[in-house]
């Protein structure tokens, strides 16, 4: 604030109520293992049963962009931060479903329940243990409320630790439109 009290903003900010919206945002992961069809995980966020969610992989220089559904989930164990705080490790398992073609992964379900010996291991076979997925992330949905907004941004309040500067993707529930918007 400036002196006397005033803000000096080039465009009013305006206090609302009730105006809700949604962000993405990347929690960073450790690939436990993968496979063709899917990969088990290890995460501090907690994440939800048949929920469809983007994996990142860092691979050589880009990132190969996965989607999946959990298949299950777990509370872990926990470990300490650097900061002293406290947090839960989830591990996951999560079905890619960008991987295989619709008529490959129907050919996969026929094997799975038709197979004369329910004993074989899984049609896509061996899962491969990571040697490194430093680089890897999820992204997450959080909920936010806006507090104040203007012409030029807004400010919100989020349950979500977002690290400072970052960008997301948001999107503002408006009566019966959504507007979507890129923020830092």
């Amino acid at each position: 604030m400036a002196k006397g009290g005033s803000e000096k903003r080039k465009y009013k900010r305006y206090e609302v109520d009730s105006v809700h919206g949604r962000m993405l945002y990347s929690s960073d992961i450790n690939i436990l293992n993968i496979s063709m069809d899917g990969a088990a995980i290890a995460t501090t966020q907690r994440l939800a049963l048949d929920r469809e969610y983007s994996l990142k992989l860092k691979f050589e220089n880009s990132i190969l962009t996965l989607r999946g559904k959990v298949v299950w989930s777990v509370l872990s164990h926990s470990k300490t931060l650097k900061n002293g705080e406290v947090v839960p490790v989830y591990r996951a398992g999560i079905r890619f479903t960008n991987t295989l073609n619709e008529a490959a992964t129907q050919l996969i379900r026929y094997i799975e329940k038709n197979k004369a010996n329910p004993l074989e291991q899984r049609i896509l076979g061996v899962r491969f243990k990571v040697t490194e997925s430093k680089g890897s992330a999820i992204d997450l949905a959080c909920e936010y409320q806006i507090k104040k907004i203007s012409l030029s941004g807004m400010l919100i309040e989020t349950n979500a630790l977002l690290p400072e500067d970052s960008q997301h993707d948001m999107e503002i529930a408006l009566d019966n439109s959504v507007v979507t918007v890129r923020g830092r």
